[in-house]
């Protein structure tokens, strides 16, 4: 079968598969019940504090309470290791959270950060905790539920779901909460028929079928780790977490100081907001739908290892932009094509982090692999002021391409042990 013949093929399929699958509808709630906390204890509970005339300083300590997001894998083995008999043992857990969360929104909306700043602190840190504990259910179910082949398009599904939320926590919220006469309270009120839409996705899932599950909580804590490390020796394993920490490093280096770069080109604050976010996020869903696709079509894998390459080149194209200076078309291409293959990247990577759990310690496995993942991207700030500085914003974006360019042949070298790793077929 010919590439334009795979690709047809497996356009249909992913197109048919989101249109006709209740399993990628349940993806796609899931990430939306996933995704509502996250602007609303960020960008929306910064703005209600500023708002009430809370000076920045201490509004600066409120992106503390996203902590539990960071450290979720500290409690992920009691989600491994406790079931509820009637829920199951994943929707048990997402439906207690989604629950929870509902009742944390109403008694966020009874109080206000003019007169109760530090108890709305406290629930929004709540909300955190519960959110990234909702995570860890949801991830280990998607690890449970979906094939080989489904994995992919289901994450990218999820992730169109966890946009699609941020933006009702942050942009529509604003707009709501304007439409009443400032008045954030009747705001978050009006938030939770929102969450309970994510209701529905719980209720439709099908519970996945795990054997082996941790008899104690010490089998929770031990056994996941020395399944990864021992399923295909030590240095296999060792090989395979510095691929996920550093697979989106390149791309993440020349994302990092992007807005900061047309700045200094001479574009102005609406131009950037505009072309250049509002770009972002649409080549962004695009580029989530098209990764799952191709993996899908040509195998994770393959897709995996030449959209490492592509993410790498696609930051010649801001080198470019850096070379010949400010050009609005040139600007808005160099988004275009780096948002749609990061995001196809991101989708990808979601993927094979699925393929490496055992289904057995889903929960536990994947919320570490996950946090790993970031570990990758906290590095590329100073890294990057540092480059920038030195030797310019071409520079900049060329060493991200190298970098991108190298941790591609890695995993090229590596191909044997991380099929064996993930369990691939091709």
């Amino acid at each position: 079968m010919n590439f334009s013949t795979q690709l047809k093929a497996a356009t249909i399929d992913s197109i048919k598969g989101i249109l006709t699958s209740r399993k990628m509808l349940v993806m796609f709630l899931l990430g939306y019940s996933s995704g509502l906390p996250l602007m609303l204890t960020a960008s929306s509970l910064l703005l209600w504090y500023k708002e009430a005339g809370i000076s920045i300083q201490d509004i600066g300590l409120l992106s503390l309470v996203a902590i539990p997001y960071t450290i979720k894998y500290l409690w992920s083995p009691v989600i491994d290791r406790i079931s509820f008999k009637y829920l199951g043992r994943r929707k048990g857990w997402i439906l207690l959270m989604q629950l929870i969360l509902i009742f944390c929104v109403f008694l966020l909306s009874q109080f206000s950060p003019s007169s109760s700043p530090v108890m709305i602190a406290i629930i929004a840190l709540a909300i955190c905790f519960f959110s990234a504990t909702q995570d860890i259910a949801i991830n280990a179910y998607q690890t449970e539920i979906l094939n080989e082949d489904e994995r992919a398009l289901g994450s990218s599904v999820s992730v169109l779901g966890y946009r699609v939320a941020m933006m009702v926590t942050g942009a529509l919220l604003l707009i709501i909460v304007e439409y009443f006469d400032n008045n954030w309270n009747k705001g978050m009120q009006a938030l939770i028929p929102f969450f309970t839409i994510g209701l529905l996705g719980t209720l439709l899932a099908k519970e996945a079928k795990v054997t082996n599950q941790p008899k104690t909580f010490v089998d929770a804590v031990i056994l996941p780790f020395y399944d990864f490390f021992t399923r295909r020796g030590i240095w296999v394993a060792t090989v395979m977490l510095l691929i996920i920490v550093f697979y989106k490093f390149s791309d993440a280096l020349a994302f990092s100081l992007n807005t900061v770069f047309f700045s200094e080109l001479g574009f102005d604050k609406t131009t950037i907001a505009v072309s250049y976010k509002f770009n972002a996020l649409i080549f962004t869903f695009i580029g989530l739908v098209l990764g799952g696709m191709l993996a899908k079509g040509f195998g994770l894998f393959r897709t995996f290892l030449w959209l490492s390459v592509l993410m790498a080149t696609a930051n010649l194209m801001y080198m470019w932009l850096a070379l010949i200076g400010k050009s609005y078309y040139l600007m808005v291409l160099s988004v275009a094509i780096e948002y749609m293959i990061g995001a196809m990247g991101t989708a990808v990577l979601v993927a094979m982090i699925m393929s490496l759990v055992n289904k057995s310690f889903s929960a536990t496995q994947f919320a570490v692999l996950s946090s790993i993942d970031s570990l990758g991207r906290v590095l590329v700030g100073p890294m990057a002021g540092w480059i920038q500085t030195h030797w310019g914003w071409s520079a900049l974006f060329f060493v991200s391409f190298a970098i991108g360019i190298a941790i591609a042949f890695g995993i090229w070298r590596a191909r044997r042990q991380i099929m064996l790793m993930a369990n691939l077929h091709g």
